[in-house]
C-alpha cells in the first residue's frame, strides 16, 4: 500500500531549538559535529560506518535527502540550538520523520552530539515532533523505536508518555547486528494527557520563510 503524502513543515522552532531541513551550507558544521561524534554514535548510528566523508559528499546527501522528503519517501531534519533572540546557534544533532509501511504513521528519529547531552534537547525535540507529526502531518500514529540497551533513547518516548509496544514491527541497530527494537506508540489520545497537553506548540514556518498556522 502507497504510503500517504505528509504535511511536513520546513522549520520548527522551540523554547530552545530549531529543527529544519538542511540546506547545502549545513555541510561543514554537520561534517565537523559529526566527525567529532563518531565513537559516541559508533554503536547505535548505523549510518557512522560511513563515515568519514567529504564535504562534496556531505552536500550530495543533503541534496539526496532533500529529495527524500519532497517525494514523500523520507523526512530527514537537522537540530540547531535557538538563541533567546531567536536567532539560528549551532548544530547539534539530527531527527526528523521516518515513513513507516504501515500506513498514517511516522516514526521520530533522533541522534544528539556528546557534548549536547543531558540537556532534555532530544526531549524537548521528540514532544514538538509528535505535536506535529499528530496534529498537522496528517499522521494517526507517531512512533519511537530503539535498541533495548539503549537506555538514553528508552527515556524519551517513556518521558513523554508514550505506550510501549509488545511488538512495534521494527529493527534497529545495537553494535554490528541488527535485533528486534523496542518501539512505542503515540496517538491522538496521548496529546490529551501530561506532558504532552501541555507541550507548547512550536512555531511553523514552510520553505520560504512564511509562518504555517495550526489546524484549528
Amino acid at each position: 500500500m502507497r504510503a500517504p503524502a505528509y504535511a511536513i513543515p520546513h522549520r520548527i522552532e522551540t523554547e530552545r531549538l530549531i529543527i529544519r531541513r538542511y540546506v547545502e551550507a549545513d555541510a561543514e558544521q554537520l561534517a565537523a559535529v559529526t566527525t567529532r561524534n563518531v565513537e559516541h554514535l559508533r554503536r547505535y548510528m548505523e549510518w557512522i560506518r560511513f563515515e568519514p566523508q567529504s564535504i562534496e559528499q556531505r552536500r550530495a546527501w543533503i541534496a539526496e535527502v532533500n529529495a527524500k522528503a519532497d517525494a514523500g519517501e523520507d523526512y530527514t531534519l537537522g537540530m540547531f540550538l535557538r538563541g533567546g533572540d531567536g536567532s539560528e546557534g549551532e548544530f547539534v544533532g539530527g531527527t526528523g520523520f521516518h515513513v513507516r509501511s504501515r500506513p498514517e504513521r511516522l516514526a521520530i528519529g533522533y541522534w544528539i552530539s556528546s557534548e549536547h547531552e543531558g540537556r532534555g534537547l532530544v526531549t524537548e525535540a521528540s514532544a514538538a515532533l509528535t505535536v506535529v507529526g499528530l496534529t498537522v502531518t496528517g499522521a494517526t500514529v507517531v512512533d519511537i523505536s530503539h535498541a533495548p540497551s539503549n537506555e538514553r533513547s528508552a527515556a524519551v518516548p517513556a518521558r513523554l508518555g508514550f505506550e510501549r509496544q509488545d511488538d512495534g514491527g521494527e529493527e534497529c541497530f545495537d553494535g554490528g547486528c541488527h535485533e528486534q527494537s523496542v518501539t512505542w506508540f503515540a496517538t491522538w489520545d496521548s496529546l490529551q494527557s501530561e506532558p504532552l497537553a501541555s507541550t507548547p506548540r512550536p512555531r511553523l514556518l514552510d520553505e520560504a520563510g512564511a509562518v504555517l498556522q495550526w489546524p484549528a
